[in-house]
């Protein structure tokens, strides 16, 4: 007696893995060339940063005066300062705080925004309608004055500088974060969870927040501009990094003093601030493009 074969099911043997929603985002964002080319200035710069200063026979404070405001030359690529300091190797330390002041301040604003944001969508009601009236009298406020207070009380620090500059940028993140629970919390996986008697803050934190991690990602790239550009102006006011720290908000103020006379000292610290916001930005609209499945033509 002969054995049959065994049967197949052709449609298993020919099915292909499906593709998952960060592997789809990853093939838009690589057809985004502004959101790559700033993806790639900001790991150059950053290298460039972090690991320039180690490189430089000159450190940011040595002073020389003998090189006062000399220009770009093979000995100071970059020129030097007032001071007779190494402008390159200052660029490279100020970077180090721009890049420190931006991330370290978001991460302040990112965890605040998103918990806050988490709460009141997710909660609802009246402790929603307080949640988000308090966000909207805080809107209010003047953020820039708020912070100039913050540091004249209690004193020129740069860690109080990461706090204060990340206690005023949450809000917006806030709401959005709010709008995105409010649409998943009926989705019929959340209405489970709650079924099953799971508590509220393990939703929250396993279910909901890694729900929304597209928009958060996305405006987290946009909020380290936006604090770059904060902690220059107050830099550029003589309230952020103290010297002989620098920031390229304080680089960019020394420079504008002396414009006319040593341009280099304005243009130089300028460009690279201007170039990392532009890559920010870049890398910002590309990620929401990418994240957003409506824009896919697949």
């Amino acid at each position: 007696m002969t054995q049959s074969p065994p049967i197949t099911n052709a449609a298993t043997t020919t099915a292909e893995p499906g593709a998952s929603l960060w592997h789809d985002a990853w093939l838009r964002l690589r057809k985004n060339r502004l959101a790559i080319f700033g993806g790639a200035a900001l790991i150059v710069i950053s290298l460039f940063c972090l690991i320039g200063p180690a490189c430089s026979p000159y450190t940011y404070e040595q002073q020389d005066f003998s090189q006062y405001a000399k220009a770009p030359s093979t000995q100071h690529w970059f020129g030097t300062d007032k001071l007779g300091r190494d402008q390159m190797t200052r660029i490279m330390h100020g970077g180090r705080i721009s890049l420190g002041v931006g991330i370290c301040a978001t991460l302040v604003s990112l965890t605040i925004g998103v918990l806050y944001g988490a709460l009141a969508g997710f909660i609802g009601g009246k402790t929603d309608a307080t949640l988000m009236r308090i966000v909207d009298i805080l809107y209010a406020l003047p953020f820039t004055v708020f912070v100039i207070l913050l540091m004249v009380v209690f004193g020129r620090n740069i860690v109080l500088l990461f706090a204060a500059i990340g206690a005023v940028e949450w809000l917006t993140m806030a709401r959005i974060v709010r709008g995105q629970i409010l649409t998943l919390k009926k989705q019929e996986f959340i209405e489970a969870a709650i079924a099953l008697g799971l508590r509220k803050r393990r939703i929250i934190l396993r279910h909901l927040i890694p729900n929304a991690l597209g928009p958060i990602i996305v405006y987290t790239t946009l909020t380290i501009p936006a604090v770059m550009l904060l902690e220059a102006f107050l830099s550029f006011l003589g309230l952020g990094v103290q010297p002989p720290m620098s920031s390229w908000g304080t680089m960019i103020k020394d420079g504008a003093e002396l414009m006319e006379e040593f341009p280099w000292l304005l243009v130089i610290p300028a460009a690279f601030f201007s170039l990392t916001l532009f890559s920010l930005n870049f890398l910002g609209d590309g990620l929401r493009d990418a994240l957003d499945v409506r824009t896919s033509k697949d």
